[in-house]
């Protein structure tokens, strides 16, 4: 049986599988194996493995010879991912933070915020946008040593 933490792990693997085919198909029109295994840094054994998984487990549609394509579910999933991506992302920026490190820190925390904490942080950054005086203040708060 798994564990909560593998499984959470699981699920951050296969979401992170998504947003990957989710952004090279608007990108491209397309998508390839071999473009997720570039894209994810992963080898092509691995790849098949997760899209068979994700095939199985209704996320995505594959034919042979022709391709494959995130079904409703699997679009679904995918932009909850990417909004919640960009909101962490829009966040740290906002705190004045470099785009390297806002990337790399979205990315590290992503997968393990509890939807309501994204949703705060959803309308944090829609207030901090519709007050600029009061988003200046906190990037100053922030900057200071």
């Amino acid at each position: 049986m798994a564990t909560y933490a593998q499984s959470k792990r699981d699920m951050s693997r296969l979401e992170d599988y998504l947003e990957a085919i989710y952004n090279l198909n608007e990108e491209k029109g397309f998508i390839s194996a071999s473009d997720i295994s570039e894209r994810l840094g992963v080898k092509s054994p691995t790849v098949s493995s997760m899209v068979a998984k994700l095939a199985r487990e209704g996320y995505l549609e594959r034919e042979r010879y022709r391709g494959m394509k995130l079904t409703d579910r699997g679009i679904k999933v995918a932009r909850s991912v990417i909004r919640r991506h960009e909101t962490i992302f829009e966040l740290l920026s906002m705190f004045g933070l470099s785009k390297d490190v806002a990337y790399e820190d979205t990315e590290g925390i992503e997968h393990h915020l509890h939807p309501v904490t994204v949703q705060k942080f959803e309308r944090l950054v829609e207030f901090l946008k519709a007050d600029p005086e009061t988003s200046a203040k906190l990037k100053q708060s922030m900057d200071r040593d």
